[in-house]
């Protein structure tokens, strides 16, 4: 074949692949690829077939034989690095991006794959450190916009709202950037005048999905619930697959008291949409939050029925069997997503409390403390040993749940600046509700009769968080400092000279608020801080509030609370995080109070 043939065809293939028909652009480029093994722009369209077509690992293939045939090529570094990053390999994608920044400095597209991926790994310092770089280099509207969208993941409002104005100065037009400048104003607080962008766009066009689920937020967060509900009965009329609305409308209508009816449109549309398998399952969830698992067992049965051995359905099949006090029955679903799964240890330790639950405590001890070779300080598989063993009366048991030795309480001192304890409780709990009133939306929460505030208080800029957390240091070092040099020992092996809070957030109840037990997966110690505290004169319950420990997240036999501690405004509990704790449901007007958890560094 003439050189000129060749080049016909990966012409008319490249214009296949830019009318979006990979798999014509794939019938006409693959003949000829055996001839042109060496040449990087053929390599280089077939690896984009692939990657439009799915086929990552292929894709991977051609990609690299582009790059090896064309070393000083920025594009195809950074194409080969998207691949990688799809693949999950962000240190591998990060380098070569690093590479493709290198030989095409000017690549806008470039910088914002980096900050993309260093999002996806979690990295949100640096991706606001990539962010700001982009912002130096080329401060058009494009960087302002992406800036502000890591500011928001850091929960840096303020900043993310400064960028966001530098993004609407120089496009005032732009639909993206007026709408990202009205998320930007709901996060700091200013939701009238969000709401009245979020109308704006919508009186123009109710475009997306997205739109429609911020402008109904915002309208229930300004009192117009019912214009909000209005908002998502359109919206998921038009976008009946987009489950987050159908979420949103099942919780509008949850809190307007309709609890026993609140996903019937879910339910509606999967009569509609079987396949809608995103669908089936947001409706599901919603069905367990609400406790109606009797009515979310035929929804689970009926997406089964079509596939059998779909693993998310499976779990929660066993999941729901089990809240219905059937463990033996969800116990055997489980194991059989576990030998679908290969045994991988996701899926065994989604059995582990409902083995405890089904009388078989001893095959989850077996089972946790194989898990917990590979995962030794996990607090979740710590939590279900030291239940385990306590069912089957292992005095074991009481080493790990040794209430004298580990739950310790702290009376802070007053901040740096604060003249008394009083005085900064009170200012730290006014900053306290406000992020509860612009961060903790109703649609979000899970806790009943309360709110908690969203990612972590860390990134907050205010004074009286860095102030707590230096009082609050000084009661962590000397809880530390106790710890004995013990290997044996799961909270004293991680004992070392430095730490850090790895994460901060408030919850707050109201009158009959209660919050589930849990144990926090990531941590090593964890803290809990009453900061206002106003409980009824003549509680039901005598322990009404208090924070209890030992009793698991559902219900197991003679394992109630072993522990419970009464709240006290300025009083910090600390205590491992493998131990199950909650509030006893609360009577008064109002329960706020600060939780965190450290880890060793």
């Amino acid at each position: 074949m003439r050189a000129a043939d060749a080049s016909a065809l990966v012409n008319a293939s490249r214009e296949l692949l830019g009318k979006n028909d990979p798999v014509g652009a794939e019938r006409i480029l693959s003949p000829i690829m055996p001839r042109l093994r060496s040449d990087a722009e053929a390599l280089h369209l077939m690896g984009l077939i692939k990657r439009t077509m799915g086929h990552l690992h292929e894709a991977e293939r051609y990609l690299r034989s582009a790059v090896a045939n064309s070393l000083s090529d920025g594009g195809y570094y950074n194409d080969l690095a998207v691949v990688l990053q799809a693949l999950g390999q962000h240190s591998d994608a990060m380098r070569l991006y690093r590479a493709a920044l290198a030989l095409t400095p000017q690549a806008s597209s470039v910088r914002v794959n980096i900050v993309r991926c260093l999002l996806e790994s979690d990295d949100l310092e640096g991706a606001e450190r990539e962010a700001r770089a982009y912002v130096a280099a080329q401060p058009n509207t494009e960087a302002w916009l992406l800036l502000s969208q890591v500011q928001r993941a850091r929960e840096r409002h303020d900043d993310s709202l400064v960028a966001s104005a530098e993004a609407l100065k120089i496009s005032p037009r732009l639909r993206a950037i007026r709408f990202n400048y009205a998320i930007a104003l709901d996060r700091v607080g200013r939701g009238k005048e969000a709401l009245d962008i979020y109308n704006a766009l919508a009186v123009e066009d109710l475009d997306t999905a997205e739109l429609a689920l911020n402008l109904a937020r915002a309208l229930y967060v300004q009192e117009k619930k019912q214009e909000a509900e209005a908002v998502l009965e359109r919206a998921v009329q038009q976008w009946p697959s987009a489950a987050t609305l159908h979420v949103a409308l099942a919780r509008a209508r949850s809190l307007r008291g309709e609890r026993e009816t609140a996903a019937v449109f879910m339910e509606t549309q999967l009569t509609r949409r079987p396949e809608d398998m995103s669908l089936r399952l947001a409706c599901i969830d919603a069905l367990h939050r609400s406790g109606q698992h009797a009515r979310a067992l035929p929804i689970v049965e009926a997406g089964l029925a079509a596939t059998p051995e779909h693993q998310a359905l499976l779990t929660v099949y066993g999941v729901v069997l089990d809240e219905l006090n059937r463990p033996d029955e969800g116990l055997a679903v489980l194991r059989r997503v576990s030998a679908l799964a290969n045994n991988a240890p996701s899926a065994q330790r989604n059995m582990l409390s409902t083995l405890i639950r089904a009388g078989k405590a001893q095959e989850a001890l077996e089972i946790v403390r194989a898990l917990r070779r590979n995962e030794p300080d996990e607090q979740y598989l710590l939590a279900c040993e030291a239940l385990a063993m306590r069912v089957l009366g292992d005095p074991a048991y009481g080493v790990l749940y040794d209430y004298d030795r580990y739950v310790r309480r702290y009376d802070i001192p007053a901040p740096r600046n604060y003249f008394t304890v009083e005085n900064f409780n009170a200012t730290f709990a006014s900053v306290l509700r406000r992020q509860h009133h612009i961060a903790a939306h109703p649609f979000d929460q899970t806790i009943i009769n309360g709110s908690q505030t969203p990612r972590t208080l860390l990134a907050s800029e205010e004074q009286t968080v860095a102030a707590f957390k230096g009082s609050a240091d000084v009661a962590v070092r000397e809880y530390i400092s106790r710890l004995p040099a013990d290997e044996n020992d799961p909270v004293s092996r991680r004992k070392r000279d430095r730490y850090r809070f790895a994460g901060m957030w408030s919850t707050r109840l109201h009158d009959g608020g209660e919050a589930p037990n849990r144990v926090h997966d990531r941590g090593w110690l964890t803290g809990i801080y009453c900061v206002a505290y106003a409980p009824a004169e003549r509680p039901k319950h005598p322990h009404a509030g208090w924070l209890k420990f030992g009793e698991p997240n559902r219900p197991i036999d003679r394992c109630v609370p072993e522990r419970v501690i009464e709240p006290k405004v300025g009083t910090l509990v600390l205590f491992p995080s493998y131990m199950w704790h909650g509030f006893i449901p609360f009577e008064g007007s109002e329960h706020l109070s600060v939780a965190f958890d450290i880890v060793s560094a």
